[in-house]
């Protein structure tokens, strides 16, 4: 089995400096792509580091 990172919607806000709400307002608009795992969001670190890289140009991939 494959092993896939995945971040929480608050470690994402945090990286973000934004609001958990704002994160969960991007996913449901289409600008981030997540997945609901019970009652929280699921964002897969390679997803997040694609919209980085859309929103900035280029940035430092995110490590564990």
């Amino acid at each position: 089995m494959t092993e896939h990172a995945f971040l929480t919607a608050q470690e994402v806000a945090d990286y973000l400096r934004t609001t958990l709400h704002t994160v969960r307002v991007m996913i449901k608009d289409g600008q981030l792509k997540g997945a609901k795992v019970g009652r929280e969001y699921r964002i897969s670190k390679r997803s997040f580091d694609a919209y980085l890289d859309s929103i900035e140009g280029a940035h430092e991939p995110l490590t564990e």
